[in-house]
């Protein structure tokens, strides 16, 4: 930086990024923006996503938010079961038909695709020179699930605009209606020649059923710290409540044979997870940014912590390459390392009396994760941009568990994931 202008413009957009990233331009342009997104996991799920946004400031110094979201998924995702040396037959979500996985295997439900279509929408406008407020809402509808929800927010300049404090909160109100009705919690998957019906509709403690809702309420505490012409600290806290139905219903447990039995640890038969009604989550995360000789380096770091047990940490750290023409390249490196779930368990055991909450979802379970990425980002002109990310995601966990037993122990209990993400995304000013 080899003018008074030029910091003052780095510091600005250092700022704004660290804010987010529909407040950029916000000060004193419109712009639209549009992104498509394609993700693929190896023999599992991919996705497209498309996104198209537009921020536009109208009379009364408004400025005026939207946001259409499509997503479309599709491919095969692990029920929970474990492999076994035969062939298991599972029934599927609606209790019709059924699908099988080959000996030695990890039972993936085949059935898996969705579509989702999302609407945001905000309005912030300032109040004298150093406050601003905001307030949105969000609407997004799956075949299966439905969310809506508002949002507000208030944020204020101190100390000459060195220093910025923010809070935010959000109330989101989720229906969740899995195909063949909500299972109750804990109970035997019925075989596929079942008539299906011991299961569905039933409401014993609140489970069964059609339908079941749930709550969730977010709140986030942050400050933005100008620490010199070249660095930005950003702090927040954050916290979350949920309370309703909070169980995966396509997710289920293997009750495997006890190890005195002739084929100890073979699966005997399936159960339906079980998570508690309420969860709260807990973060706090801090971020670095330094401007570097005409680029930038972004050192960020977040512990996450619940009540269900889980803790995690993540670490990120961006180098931003700026070159002379515009052009710019930022390499990404993500670590990621999580604790699990105090009633996750791989399997559960014929004749032992049934835990008050239990799952098999690998999300819930012990793993880390490491993710390597690239964005190119490509002027055309003043005004406009195109920018092309690529990220490979791998997640690792404990592949033999200690309380593997039997025949379980020849198998892989938490199968290496990986990923790959391309993202293309277009920006104008106008």
């Amino acid at each position: 930086m080899k003018k008074r202008e030029s910091i003052k413009f780095a510091v600005t957009a250092l700022t704004a990024a660290l804010i987010g990233s529909s407040a950029v331009h916000a000060a004193d342009q419109d712009q639209v923006e549009s992104s498509l997104l394609i993700y693929s996991e190896k023999d599992r799920v991919s996705a497209a996503e498309g996104i198209v946004g537009i921020s536009k400031h109208l009379r009364g110094e408004f400025l005026l938010g939207l946001r259409l979201t499509y997503d479309g998924l599709t491919g095969p995702s692990p029920n929970g079961a474990t492999p076994s040396s035969k062939i298991q037959t599972f029934t599927r979500p609606s209790g019709s038909g059924s699908y099988d996985t080959q000996p030695g295997r990890t039972p993936l439900d085949d059935t898996f695709k969705d579509t989702r279509f999302a609407a945001d929408a905000s309005l912030g406008r300032p109040i004298g020179r150093m406050t601003q407020v905001s307030t949105g809402f969000h609407l997004s509808t799956e075949h299966d699930y439905s969310s809506f929800g508002f949002n507000a927010g208030l944020t204020r300049d101190l100390f000459q605009r060195n220093t910025t404090i923010g809070l935010s909160g959000a109330y989101s109100r989720d229906a969740v209606k899995p195909e063949g009705g909500v299972p109750v919690s804990l109970s035997t998957m019925l075989p596929p020649s079942g008539d299906g019906d011991e299961h569905e509709g039933e409401d014993d403690d609140g489970e069964g059923g059609d339908s079941r809702n749930k709550d969730v309420i977010d709140a986030v505490v942050s400050i933005n710290q100008v620490v010199d012409r070249s660095t930005i600290v950003r702090l927040n806290y954050s916290y979350s409540h949920s309370s309703g139905y909070l169980t995966d219903p396509y997710k289920i447990l293997s009750v495997v044979q006890d190890a005195s039995s002739p084929t100890p640890g073979a699966p005997d038969s399936y159960i339906y997870e079980k998570r508690p009604t309420g969860r709260n989550k807990q973060a706090v995360y801090g971020e670095v940014r330094r401007y570097l000789g005409g680029h930038t380096i972004d050192l960020a770091y977040r512990y996450f912590w619940d009540d269900w047990g889980v803790r995690s940490h993540t670490a990120d750290i961006f180098f931003a390459w700026q070159f002379k023409n515009g052009h710019a390249i930022q390499p990404h490196v993500r670590w990621y390392s999580q604790s699990a779930a105090d009633f996750h368990r791989y399997f559960t055991i014929k004749g032992e009396p049934l835990p008050e909450n239990a799952t098999a979802d690998s999300r819930l379970a012990k793993f880390d994760a490491l993710t390597l990425g690239m964005e190119y980002s490509l002027p055309f002109n003043s005004v406009s941009r195109l920018r092309l990310t690529g990220e490979y995601y791998t997640q690792m966990g404990d592949t033999s568990p200690p309380e593997a037993f039997g025949e379980l122990r020849q198998y892989d209990l938490f199968p290496k994931l990986k990923a790959f993400m391309f993202r293309v995304g277009f920006v104008r000013d106008f």
